[in-house]
């Protein structure tokens, strides 16, 4: 193909699959605000969750010059949940920090217990979020800056409701110019 053909065809596979994210968010909005709406409770493993869902975004990670640090491949982190829902969540959470990271930048996953939480943290050092805009970022098609490149304004919507539904949430702590800390907590169980 001519180069200005190959250019053309990358830029409609992009819009499609923005179209299809599109679709896939608006589907699973659909579904979790329905009232009987429901998530298997199965055990698994947090940190392999974590694991595969930064396997999945090294490539994205990689053009983007970004570093992902995720737990070492013998860390556990015994909890309960959905495991397709929760590594939806690990990639929303993930992707959104390598989004926003700038190039050379890290992405850190750690894992802390807490009480009856398994928790996972995702950290970057983008360029973080106001107080006041923290609530925000959780709304339905709440953003920061809407003329932002970006998604949707429903993945971290979406996340959040999936984590309450398994009896866990998603909290963020971050500043200004100092980078966002997003914590997924599930509900632990015994190994």
């Amino acid at each position: 193909l001519r180069d200005d053909y190959a250019e053309y065809a990358t830029d409609i596979a992009n819009a499609g699959r923005h179209l299809l994210s599109l679709v896939d968010d608006l589907a699973d909005l659909s579904a979790i605000e329905r009232d009987d709406f429901t998530v298997e409770v199965e055990a698994i493993d947090l940190a392999d969750v974590a694991r595969r869902a930064a396997g999945l975004l090294a490539v994205r990670a990689s053009e983007a010059d970004v570093r992902i640090e995720k737990p070492h491949a013998d860390a556990r982190m015994p909890v309960t949940g959905e495991f397709r829902r929760v590594l939806q969540i690990m990639v929303n959470l993930i992707g959104n920090a390598v989004r926003y990271s700038p190039p050379g930048g890290w992405v850190w996953i750690r894992l802390e217990q807490e009480g009856a939480l398994g928790c996972v943290i995702v950290a970057d050092q983008g360029k973080g979020i106001a107080p006041e805009d923290q609530a925000r970022i959780f709304e339905k098609f709440g953003r920061v800056d809407p003329a932002e490149p970006g998604g949707s304004g429903l993945g971290l919507y979406i996340a959040r409701r999936l984590a309450r539904a398994m009896g866990g949430d998603i909290l963020v702590d971050s500043a200004p110019e100092q980078g966002a800390r997003f914590v997924l907590t599930l509900p632990s169980r015994e190994d």
